[in-house]
């Protein structure tokens, strides 16, 4: 059986389909898998082919919901242009920037309603192992969400390129985010006894202990290389899709950089990204085929529960 840490090396492999919170809830068996509800629930059997369907399924949920994030963001700007015609583009901005963490918000808890897809299709089957204690990776700690949201107030202060405006609202929608995850983590942390807390403590330092070790075995110095290669390239791939997307919704409205409204640059920022995201998934696999490694590791200090 794999450890814990071993698992969570494992689902990252996942790549995109990690963030709908389906592979963190299986793990691989000697007959299939094994999928625990939330990573610690009962452990109920599963076959190969419903694995691969439930995976299927959490991925065209992450891509929808991108969809819907993007559409969703669009419409609330243009509802504030509507319902507060006298403010300025500053002046919205805050206050986009809350509405678009409560539409993020909401949708991440839709896509969280289908990672328990799992849950309801399995109701009628009988557990062969029982629950475990939560694993608290799956939950970023209280200093990770204070150096999260520092680092983007910081890149929001030394914006030049882009409207003030914008980097008001990723500002305020920065500061919820780290409020938001503050709950989260207070909330899990209460649910927790104190056996479990002391059994993580002790999971903490092995793990510690086997990434030590894992880091000492070193790959060849090329696939280092070429995996940062592939790391710049799908970020620029992403500011890529940006820039081209701020570029045609500025063709459109006829508007320069310098005159460029909050509003036109949303409607361009939004559909830029997912073009860029979609450009980055080919990069994707294919750095994994050629190095064994994704790209994404390169954050992989971002807890897979996010």
């Amino acid at each position: 059986m794999q450890t814990s840490a071993q698992f969570r090396r494992l689902h990252r492999h996942a790549g995109i389909d990690r963030f709908a919170g389906l592979p963190p809830q299986f793990e691989r068996s000697d007959r299939g898998w094994l999928f625990r509800r939330y990573g610690h629930g009962p452990a109920i059997r599963v076959s190969d082919d419903e694995y691969a369907r439930f995976m299927r399924t959490g991925l065209w949920a992450v891509i929808l919901h991108g969809v819907a994030l993007i559409a969703f963001g669009a419409f609330a700007w243009l509802l504030l242009d509507r319902i507060l015609p006298g403010w300025s583009g500053n002046a919205r901005a805050p206050v986009f920037g809350v509405v678009l963490s409560l539409i993020a918000l909401a949708l991440q808890g839709s896509l969280r309603h289908y990672a328990d897809a799992p849950t309801r299709v399995l109701v009628d089957r009988p557990p062969e192992r029982p629950a475990r204690d939560p694993d608290a990776s799956m939950q970023p700690n209280y200093t990770t969400i204070i150096a999260l949201v520092l680092f983007l107030l910081f890149m929001a202060a030394i914006g030049t390129q882009q409207p003030a405006s914008f980097y008001i609202a990723f500002a305020t929608a920065s500061v919820t985010l780290g409020v938001v995850l503050a709950i989260r983590r207070l909330r899990f942390d209460r649910i927790l006894t104190v056996a479990q807390r002391e059994r993580l403590r002790e999971q903490r330092v092995t793990e510690l202990a086997i990434e030590r070790a894992r880091r000492k075995e070193s790959d060849p110095l090329w696939k280092g290389a070429v995996l940062l290669v592939f790391v710049a390239l799908e970020l620029v791939v992403i500011g890529g899709g940006i820039i081209l997307g701020v570029g045609i919704a500025q063709a459109i409205a006829g508007q320069t950089s310098d005159d460029m409204g909050f509003g036109v640059f949303m409607l361009g920022f939004l559909p830029g990204l997912a073009f860029g995201a979609l450009l980055f998934w080919p990069l994707e696999k294919l750095c994994k085929r050629w190095t064994g490694y994704s790209a994404l590791h390169a954050f992989d200090w971002i807890p897979p529960g996010w």
